[in-house]
């Protein structure tokens, strides 16, 4: 199973043509982690699987709180993000997937964390891939910073983040 985890915008768009060059025969099913407000990634998970319309393959959408909301109070954030960290532990534990595709809401580091977690307790060990996104040129995102430190694979489109950060991977052109 993969696990995909969804923003709202510019990250839902990125990863849906991300998500064009996946093999889904390898794949076949599929968790999409989407925050429970994003209405925009619910209608593009609905258009990608609609699209493919292969049987035999199932997906879940596993809403969550968000972890920060944009504007959001540095006060409030520790306690919205407790929250999605519950949420995404009780969906990485009852799917079980076998790979984790992110790239870069807030979201995706409680994912990050949740998938560390279950490595060190030894539950199961879920490669997290991270991809930054192509507006990044200069530098890494929060949730990037973040998961350069968690991510088994941290992919950037950009060739001068990986003379800042040389654990990345540069695959230019992705989305």
């Amino acid at each position: 199973m993969l696990c995909v985890v969804l923003g709202s915008g510019g990250h839902t768009a990125e990863m849906m043509r991300l998500l064009q060059g996946v093999d889904f025969g390898r794949y076949t099913r599929r968790l999409y982690i989407v925050g429970d407000s994003d209405v925009l990634s619910l209608d593009q998970i609905g258009v990608l699987e609609g699209d493919r319309n292969i049987q035999n393959e199932e997906y879940y959408v596993g809403r969550v709180p968000r972890s920060r909301k944009v504007g959001q109070s540095w006060k409030s954030t520790p306690a919205s993000f407790a929250r999605c960290l519950l949420s995404v532990a009780g969906l990485l534990y009852n799917h079980r997937p076998d790979a984790i595709l992110c790239n870069g809401p807030a979201n995706c580091v409680a994912v990050g964390i949740v998938a560390m977690v279950l490595r060190i307790v030894r539950f199961k060990r879920i490669p997290v891939i991270y991809v930054e996104s192509f507006a990044r040129v200069h530098s890494l995102s929060l949730s990037g910073k973040i998961l350069y430190l968690l991510a088994d694979r941290f992919v950037v489109q950009w060739p001068g983040l990986v003379r800042k950060y040389p654990r990345a991977e540069y695959i230019p052109h992705l989305v």
